[in-house]
C-alpha cells in the first residue's frame, strides 16, 4: 500500500466498508513487521498520560427514580 493508511485507501477506492478494502489489500509480511516495530519502539517524547490502577471508589450518591 506504499505507506498509505488503509482508511485513506478505502476512501479513494470508494469502498463502503473497511472489510472490503482489507479483502483486496495484500500486505507484505515486511510491511506488517515494520508496523509492529513502529508501535513497539519507545516514544521519542514522553507522554503525560498515566494509568490509574486504583480500585473504583464506591459511590455514596443515591439515585432517585421519578415515576
Amino acid at each position: 500500500m506504499a505507506g498509505v493508511d488503509i482508511r485513506t485507501v478505502q476512501e479513494l477506492l470508494g469502498h463502503k466498508t473497511i472489510g472490503m478494502t482489507v479483502r483486496y489489500s495484500h500486505l507484505a509480511p515486511k510491511h506488517t513487521l515494520a508496523a509492529v516495530e513502529r508501535l513497539d519502539a519507545p516514544s521519542e517524547t514522553p507522554t503525560d498520560t498515566t494509568t490509574d490502577t486504583r480500585p473504583p471508589m464506591q459511590s455514596t450518591e443515591q439515585i432517585v427514580v421519578l415515576q
